[in-house]
């Protein structure tokens, strides 16, 4: 970001200073470099240049949580600005939050990208993946419980729990396994499976499920599907599912978009088509929205109607559901789901689910 030349601090131009800060910097006397921004700032609070600068001081001179608290500010005051997003990128990198840098980058790649220095990030992003292999990266436990009213019978009280581990493979490669178990009047055992590749800005992933003698979920099922990034702040995502039930079959195809108001907040719209399970083709679709900043308490809300499938065929699902995540330090987050589903022709949900998620070198 250009500063204008003829701004004065006292007697001496801030482009001096600014070019005596930057001397001090390289040849790495970052106490000098700090003091000098500093008493910039002291003039020009709100200067999201002189908040770069400082910020990739105090990030030389390890306090990474100072330096990140510094580009955050900056951001917020120029947030189109490549120098302060790659800036953040790299003092995310050094935090540990490989996935956010990542992130990050690719916002600069989106608009720039032979961006002077992006090509060094990409290549320490690339080297960590590599040197660190196949790694577990994510492990979550969760519980819920159902309370189900019916029509023409005596509700019931239906319980669940779910276990997931994320892996990175190595390179821009990842995985994750996930087993759910729900007890109604039977008991179900889902395990489902997917990989990821993260091609530059975009993703494509392949997913399956089996369900060991199935009572009223799939025998098993095959998906694919992927994110392509359309800018920085748009996504198009598309999800293909077929599943197998013991008397039907069905393919789902789940077309939308995700717009990013910021790292934190975004919005996202699905269509949902479903053909076959011994209907004609039905229509759904949901919108989501999501607030999830780093470190801090978050949250999504949850708007659907679209055609669920279990062993009884296919009925139309209305729900609403929302959720808070509460970071609880060192990698671990609470997050608490409450829920409401109405199955046309079947029954009616109310649910709350409880889960606690760990992520390895999350800081």
């Amino acid at each position: 970001m250009a500063t204008p030349a003829a701004a004065q601090d006292g007697p001496e131009p801030r482009e001096t200073k600014l070019e005596r800060v930057e001397r001090a910097r390289v040849a790495g006397d970052f106490a000098q470099a700090r003091e000098g921004l500093e008493a910039l700032l002291a003039k020009y609070p709100d200067d999201p240049d002189l908040l770069r600068r400082l910020a990739s001081v105090r990030a030389a001179q390890g306090d990474l949580d100072d330096a990140q608290r510094l580009v955050d500010r900056a951001l917020a005051l120029a947030p189109q600005d490549l120098d302060i997003q790659l800036a953040r990128a790299n003092i995310l990198f050094w935090r540990g939050e490989r996935l956010a840098s990542q992130h990050q980058a690719e916002a600069i790649a989106s608009v720039a990208p032979d961006y002077p220095e992006l090509d060094s990030l990409w290549a320490k992003l690339a080297q960590r993946e590599d040197q660190q292999g196949v790694r577990l990266t994510a492990l979550t436990f969760g519980g819920g419980v159902s309370d189900i009213a019916f029509d023409n019978r005596a509700g019931e009280t239906w319980f669940s729990q779910d276990a997931s581990v994320g892996f990175s493979l190595g390179g821009n490669t990842g995985a994750s396994l996930a087993v759910e178990r729900e007890e109604r009047a039977t008991t179900d055992v889902r395990v489902s499976a997917r990989l990821d590749q993260r091609l530059g800005q975009h993703l494509a992933y392949v997913s399956g499920s089996v369900v060991p003698n199935a009572d009223f979920r799939e025998s098993w099922s095959i998906g694919t599907g992927g994110e392509v990034a359309l800018s920085n702040r748009l996504t198009a995502l598309v999800d293909m599912r077929y599943a197998d039930y013991r008397e039907r079959t069905v393919f789902a195809l789940q077309p939308g978009l995700r717009f990013a108001f910021d790292d934190a907040t975004s919005v996202t719209a699905r269509a949902i088509n479903l053909l076959g399970g011994g209907e004609d083709y039905r229509l759904g679709g949901s919108l989501q929205l999501n607030y999830r900043p780093e470190g801090r308490l978050g949250g999504f809300v949850v708007l659907a109607s679209y055609p669920d499938v279990e062993e009884d065929g296919v009925r139309q699902l209305r729900s609403a559901a929302g959720g808070l995540s509460v970071p609880l330090g060192k990698g671990f987050t609470l997050t608490t789901v409450g829920a409401y589903e109405d199955r046309e022709g079947s029954y009616r949900r109310l649910s709350g689910t409880l889960v606690l998620g760990f992520r390895f070198g999350a800081s």
